[in-house]
């Protein structure tokens, strides 16, 4: 359902800090009393309720016209952004380069072309510096323009200056576009369908990948440009799987951000993406001390920059760290102490979940099931496959909803509710005939588990052995490898291998 005008408003009200609250308030005062002011009114009241109750506001406002009440929550949303961007006018070069081009725009219809073209250098100084080429082709467009319509007496060398530079900054930003699609759509790919399942899905990839990799002179790339194809390379190579050049390409893009660190102050986020992959990567090669130190790097910028952090920033920082410490519990085999640092994940993960999309949820939930299934707390496991299955996901990441049902029956053999055991393998089996997420593992789970609740449990041992058998020649396999980076069920089954039946 989309958002409505109310709501929006109330998440805007709610996302405040303390000292935007403070910043609104004197904005709205800038020029007349704060009590005549009626959105001011409407402010203080949001920012007391709980929950929105528009009827309350109208009655405690005297509204009686819908129309007057929509107008004031109108330009109260516009005063509350007008408000946050005087703040934050000096922390984002982004926001200070557009105020430089909206000062060229009055200067310049006064008929002031010289202040104009000062205004511009100094915008032009600092889109060089945080290397927006986006921005910076604005104002060298603006510029022209400006030279074009009058003798400014800058030269003719100038203008062919301003049309050389306008060609090549244009080519920068059409690979960089390029590039910027082709991760993208990289991207979608695998939030839909997940790694390569097959041979074809392989060629399918690697034949799109090819197909849109634009023609480019590596030792003239710009900064964005080489993010880019850095970033691009990182899905192209995780979405096949090949976890060795995926890492390559990730700690090449971090590589870039220390090189240049004045980028890691404009886009922190961007910086712990690729520390993010590094993990990723370092997780699933089980380089156990490499992904302490990441980690241990991430966790040190994280609290060394927490303070400046905007909102996103803060949900990103959660997101990755909180992820790299509960694999970093996987790859230890430390479940019990991994349980200990849940409550903490859990209430970051309760205060952004408003803000975070289906996905990210269903990941941690995955996560946290297994943590508990592993450190012998089933019930824990099945409240949390519960709650991904009452997700409405549709076909998103059916790789994980297939995993989970898979998760489902280890947890509810460990709680031993072996007459419900028939029915959850049936009906794990219909839900996988219609899904397009189809591997062995599956199959031979679910066969396992059919043999399992069929046998007496003294005569149990032997079915582990032979499952066990049966996963060690499926981890062998390059297309089935994959599945164990999710579910390792090998795991859970030696466990059950070194207890009696």
């Amino acid at each position: 359902m989309p958002i409505s005008q109310g709501d929006q408003l109330f998440l805007l009200v709610k996302s405040l800090t303390k000292s935007e609250k403070r910043s609104f308030t004197a904005y709205a005062s800038r020029f007349q009393d704060t009590d005549g002011l009626m959105y001011v009114k409407l402010f203080d009241l949001l920012e007391k309720q709980k929950t929105l109750d528009e009827d309350t506001l109208c009655i405690k406002l005297k509204l009686k016209d819908k129309s007057q009440f929509s107008n004031l929550k109108r330009h109260l949303y516009k005063q509350i952004l007008a408000s946050i961007r005087v703040v934050q006018i000096n922390k984002n070069a982004d926001i200070q380069i557009r105020e430089y081009l909206d000062f060229v725009d009055i200067l310049y219809a006064k008929g002031l072309y010289l202040q104009s073209l000062k205004i511009l250098d100094k915008a032009k100084l600092l889109a060089q510096k945080t290397k927006n080429d986006i921005l910076y082709l604005s104002i060298v467009e603006t510029e022209k323009t400006i030279e074009s319509k009058h003798i400014t007496r800058s030269g003719a060398d100038l203008t062919v200056d301003l049309v050389n530079f306008t060609q090549k900054i244009s080519e920068t930003i059409t690979n960089s576009s390029k590039l910027s699609n082709l991760r993208i759509l990289l991207h979608g790919y695998y939030i839909q369908n997940g790694h390569v399942k097959n041979e074809e899905e392989e060629n399918k990839i690697v034949g799109f990948f090819e197909d849109n990799m634009p023609a480019l002179d590596i030792e003239k790339l710009s900064y964005l440009e080489q993010v880019y194809l850095n970033q691009s390379y990182v899905w192209y190579y995780y979405i096949l799987l090949d976890f060795e050049r995926c890492l390559y390409y990730a700690e090449q893009w971090l590589k870039l951000f220390k090189t240049s660190p004045e980028m890691i102050v404009q886009d922190p986020d961007l910086y712990m993406r690729a520390f993010h992959y590094i993990l990723t990567c370092t997780f699933n090669l089980l380089q156990k001390d490499k992904f302490l130190a990441y980690l241990l790097e991430l966790e040190d910028f994280r609290t060394q920059n927490y303070s400046k952090f905007t909102t996103n920033s803060k949900i990103i920082s959660f997101l990755y760290v909180h992820h790299g410490r509960l694999n970093l519990h996987f790859l230890n085999r430390t479940f019990k102490d991994g349980v200990a640092i849940l409550p903490k994940t859990l209430r970051r993960l309760s205060t952004y979940k408003t803000k975070l999309d289906a996905h990210r949820v269903m990941v941690f939930y995955f996560k946290i099931g297994w943590m508990y299934l592993m450190a012998g707390m089933p019930d824990k496991t099945v409240d949390y496959c519960n709650q991904i299955f009452q997700m409405e996901m549709g076909t998103l990441r059916e790789d994980i909803q297939t995993y989970t049902k898979l998760m489902f029956l280890m947890a509810h053999y460990d709680l031993g509710n072996e007459s419900i055991m028939n029915y959850l393998i049936q009906s794990a089996k219909t839900q996988f005939e219609k899904s397009n997420e189809k591997n062995k593992l599956q199959k031979e789970t679910l066969l396992f588990f059919s043999r399992l609740v069929a046998t007496p449990s003294y005569e149990r041992k032997v079915i582990f052995n032979e499952f066990s058998s049966a996963l060690s020649q499926l981890q062998k396999e390059k297309y089935e490898k994959r599945a164990f980076h999710y579910l390792d069920i090998w795991l859970w089954v030696e466990g059950k291998r070194t207890r009696s039946h």
